[in-house]
């Protein structure tokens, strides 16, 4: 299984709370959490509900089980990126777009520095994703 098609933690907690709440099948459940770019087995979810991995994680509360449930999904349109767990690449797009377009403005003196600047600030979220997928 590649990083990418990995349950984080908080998914783990709402897939729990998901079990708990027993209105899901487990199909129903899988289909929260892949969509294209991500593909998970459907052995995951029973895998979490046999306790056969991430027993340490607990389950979200029934709060966070709605919150998750009426948000959903909550991909970024332009992207198809998950807003949560993919936040720093998003975030790092949006700061090189945010650079370029502060190079482009006619009205900016300093466009130079703050395209540096901002291009940085891209390059570090981009490698905190890549390390936070690496697990470190």
């Amino acid at each position: 299984m590649t990083p990418k098609n990995t349950l984080q933690k908080w998914e783990v907690a709402i897939v729990k709370a998901m079990i708990a709440s027993k209105r899901f099948t487990n199909q129903e459940m899988l289909s929260y959490f892949s969509r294209p770019g991500r593909s998970l087995n459907q052995a995951r979810i029973v895998d979490i509900k046999q306790e056969r991995i991430h027993k340490a994680v607990k389950a979200a509360s029934d709060t966070e089980l709605e919150g998750f449930l009426s948000s959903w999904p909550n991909l970024d349109p332009k992207t198809g990126l998950h807003i949560k767990s993919d936040e720093l690449i998003i975030k790092s797009r949006e700061a090189m777009l945010l650079a370029v377009q502060a190079y482009n403005s006619p009205t900016c003196y300093f466009r130079s520095e703050v395209f540096i600047v901002t291009a940085i600030i891209a390059r570090t979220y981009l490698m905190h994703a890549f390390y936070k997928s690496q697990g470190l």
